[in-house]
């Protein structure tokens, strides 16, 4: 007898194909997009900013008029981090936009929140419902991944090579639907992935995730082309960077630690099911019952997949973890590395729905509702953040302006972590220069300042 999920666990059907071709299921796409941005207004009325990145880009862009811009070279392909469609356009929107926290965030909010309606939309042409490809959508956006990416304006690489990833998707259910040459599909891999790269290095998970859909499709010539675009794009990039790449400072986030890749690839799957974490590093404090149980949750969650449809489990194991592939070799498991991981794996569980039984879509939306409550969290934290940053900077540079040399500071023990952040390598805040000049030290050492719980400095 065979499996709900098809002859053999595999797909019952072309899921390029709508439903009900003669009148395709419609997602109202404004509502939704409108609902995605209401649900992470804790990112959006952000008052201030979350690290020292966008500040450094901040300062970067403070000139008089946008032509005056520091332009990044495109053709720079020695410099490690090489993202010239990135900082060009993020030089833009700080120019026009850095002295208003809250349109920043906006922006950010908007681009993630089109994502995500763009993952919903995808999934349904691949034949999933219209309540579980906006459910999908709601899920992706209110993640914990997606939460830390769309509240921090440092991650705007993260949002573009997602994004190019997602259009590449829909280029090519729209070309296959159309009977497209395999030439053409293979032109349009080629330009979606080469814009993802030039976007941010982890792009080289693009051509992979390709091949393994292909392949998982049993193989059509199209999807051949155009992993096949997608992959000459990469050896292309590869060519001209592999040498930079694999040479990045000893001390920096960049560091290469090979043998960290498997605690990395346990980490970015059982943080989402941490909800006390902020950051990804912050999984492995929890009790090991806590870290039991997330696994068990995982575990549970595959084995119901691979038991009504083997392949969509082998798609959002295997899938999840070529998502990853780039970054799991970093000593440094940051949360933006997850984003397109995360997508990938919503997709997956979307597309498995309606072959789970009961006790499996029990345990979906038990998962869902953990993860949601986690993203929640971290909106808070970035708030919190952005609130002291807000009042942090401003006392920060009127104490300098009236402080010869160095200026040493005492923070709340708990909160060191932010306000190291937001000092390290910022060169400037509004014009009012910054530089080195700033000195953390311990309790009992001598101080000109003691930062507040609000991020004002106090004289001890």
């Amino acid at each position: 007898m065979p499996r709900p999920g098809g002859q053999n666990g595999a797909f019952p059907r072309d899921p390029t194909m709508p439903t009900r071709p003669d009148a395709p299921p419609r997602l109202r796409a404004l509502p939704l997009l409108l609902a995605l941005v209401a649900l992470q207004w804790l990112l959006v009325a952000n008052p201030g900013y979350f690290s020292h990145d966008e500040l450094q880009w901040g300062a970067r862009a403070d000139v008089a008029n946008w032509r005056d811009l520091p332009w990044v070279a495109w053709t720079d392909v020695g410099t490690f981090q090489w993202r010239p469609l990135t900082f060009n356009l993020w030089l833009l929107v700080s120019h026009a936009s850095f002295g208003w926290p809250q349109a920043m965030h906006l922006a950010w909010v908007a681009m993630g929140s089109a994502i995500a309606l763009a993952l919903g939309v995808l999934l349904l042409r691949l034949g999933t419902t219209v309540a579980v490809a906006r459910g999908a959508a709601l899920l992706f956006a209110l993640g914990p991944y997606a939460a830390y990416v769309h509240g921090w304006v440092g991650t705007l690489a993260d949002l573009l090579w997602v994004g190019a990833a997602l259009g590449l998707a829909h280029a090519l259910v729209s070309l296959r639907a159309r009977g497209a040459a395999p030439l053409v599909a293979a032109a349009v891999a080629f330009a979606f992935t080469a814009l993802g790269l030039l976007a941010k290095e982890a792009a080289l998970a693009i051509p992979a995730l390709l091949g393994l859909a292909w392949l998982l499709r049993r193989g059509r010539p199209v999807g051949l082309a155009a992993v096949i675009g997608s992959g000459v794009a990469a050896l292309v990039y590869l060519a001209l960077r592999l040498d930079t790449l694999m040479a990045p400072a000893e001390a920096s986030t960049y560091a290469l630690s090979p043998g960290s890749a498997p605690r990395n690839w346990a980490t970015y799957w059982l943080f989402p099911l941490r909800p006390a974490a902020f950051e990804a590093t912050g999984t492995w404090f929890a009790s090991a019952k806590h870290l039991v149980i997330a696994a068990g949750l995982l575990l549970a969650l595959v084995a119901g997949i691979a038991w009504r449809a083997p392949r969509r489990a082998l798609a959002l194991v295997l899938g999840g973890t070529l998502a990853l592939a780039p970054a799991l070799p970093l000593a440094f498991p940051a949360n933006q590395y997850g984003y397109g991981f995360w997508a990938w794996v919503v997709a997956c569980v979307a597309l498995a729905w309606p072959a789970l039984g009961r006790a499996g879509r029990g345990l979906v939306v038990f998962m869902a509702l953990v993860t949601t409550w986690h993203g929640v969290n971290v909106q808070r934290e970035m708030q919190r953040v952005g609130e002291k940053q807000a009042v942090f900077q401003p006392a920060l540079v009127q104490a300098l302006a009236s402080h010869a040399g160095e200026l040493r500071l005492l923070t709340p023990e708990r909160d060191d972590w932010i306000y190291r952040r937001l000092s390290h390598e910022v060169p400037a805040w509004r014009g009012a220069p910054i530089g080195d000049r700033v000195r953390w030290v311990g309790a009992g050492e001598v101080v000109d300042y003691r930062v507040a719980e609000d991020g004002a400095l106090v004289a001890p």
